[in-house]
């Protein structure tokens, strides 16, 4: 019985550290989506993301504010005249700036994490991270101090399905910016295949 009562113990404490790390799974690559970001890393971008989904997600969720957000664009009209045809042109031009703006290069320019600097994209100046969970201790800006940090921005995590996630995140650097992503499992990696952002 006592054989018993210790193979049962050891049965439950396996199942849930599978349950935990495979629901620290999609956390994982979301922190992943971001710090290649901010390092704008294109190779992670283009393996964690899929860009024709993400984009047409993007162009489903925009709010005027949004497209106001999108007008800033250089490539846009001067203010005033923005002002007067917005109303015809705000649907066309927001999904003109998506394509534009939301590929492995670009995104992290737009999102402010980069910057384009005499026809090459660098790291944003003055972009600095804010100081971590572990700030002043020995972990800090260790990888754990990164993944507790992000977790604290996390303000909800829901899976739809065994292999699809919703997961809302605070941005650390932008103030009132929320992302949405949908993560969803495929070839045994968790894909961003869904964004929304509130706060543009």
């Amino acid at each position: 019985m006592r054989r018993l009562m210790v193979w049962s113990a050891g049965l439950i404490g396996t199942a849930l550290l599978l349950t935990t790390a495979y629901a620290a799974w999609p956390i994982a690559s979301a922190l992943q989506i971001r710090e290649a970001m901010h390092a704008g890393d294109t190779e992670t971008l283009n393996r964690k993301v899929d860009w024709d989904s993400v984009r047409a997600s993007l162009k489903a969720s925009m709010t005027p504010e949004a497209i106001a957000r999108l007008s800033e664009d250089p490539d846009a009209p001067k203010r005033s005249m923005w002002q007067s045809i917005k109303a015809a042109v705000a649907p066309r031009f927001a999904d003109t700036v998506i394509e534009r703006y939301v590929t492995p290069e670009q995104l992290p320019v737009f999102l402010g994490y980069r910057e384009t600097y005499r026809g090459t994209i660098r790291p944003a100046l003055g972009l600095k991270d804010p100081p971590g969970v572990l700030a002043n201790t020995p972990l800090a800006g260790t990888r754990l101090d990164k993944g507790l940090s992000f977790w604290k921005r996390v303000r909800k995590a829901m899976f739809t399905s065994p292999t699809r996630i919703l997961l809302e995140v605070e941005d650390q650097i932008s103030a009132g910016r929320r992302y949405t992503g949908t993560l969803e499992l495929r070839n045994w990696q968790w894909q961003l295949t869904g964004l929304s952002i509130a706060g543009l």
